[in-house]
């Protein structure tokens, strides 16, 4: 059984200055597309890519053992990552969708969305204005903050090695 999580509410003035440096990275986008380009060719760089930080791929090496994401869940959740678009926008992808690109049923993605939810990794908010009533929108910025809080306790580059100590104080760090 998984310990009770700390509050991972973020305040409005840190969102406010990440948002702009986020803005500000959005800028340099075009030497990112021409890179993916050069390694993939034009035809798959026009038919669209997804940015996903190392930490995220990597984020289990990070997590103490009671932490750790299943494979379904870090899927639905770099899923998620990939339909984030803009800064301003947050992702809404439908559960069957997620489900289809998974590979999964949507029963195991209801259940990996609810896990990330209570464990706040995700916010889990109702669509406003959308086709379906029951649609979801998802706040990633816990997400974020649990990347960043990683690299902060890595302040000399990634990290080559991990040690349990490591993990355990990343884990009480961040839940």
């Amino acid at each position: 059984m998984k310990k009770e999580k700390k509050d991972t509410k973020i305040d409005s003035d840190f969102m406010k200055k990440d948002t702009k440096i986020d803005s500000d990275f959005m800028k340099k986008d075009t030497k990112i597309d021409s890179d993916f380009s050069e390694k993939w060719g034009e035809e798959l760089a026009n038919k669209g890519f997804s940015q996903i930080p190392t930490y995220l791929l990597n984020i289990n090496r990070f997590l103490d053992q009671e932490n750790k994401l299943s494979p379904v869940e870090l899927l639905v959740l770099i899923h998620l990552v990939a339909n984030w678009w803009n800064v301003e926008e947050k992702p809404f992808p439908s559960i069957a969708t997620i489900a289809s690109r998974c590979g999964v049923s949507t029963r195991q993605v209801q259940r990996a969305i609810n896990t990330l939810d209570e464990e706040n990794f995700i916010k889990r908010e109702k669509r406003k204005g959308g086709k379906s009533p029951s649609a979801n929108v998802y706040d990633l910025r816990p997400l974020r903050k649990i990347l960043r809080e990683i690299s902060v306790h890595f302040s000399n580059g990634y990290p080559k090695r991990v040690t349990n100590e490591d993990r355990e104080a990343i884990s009480e760090d961040i839940f």
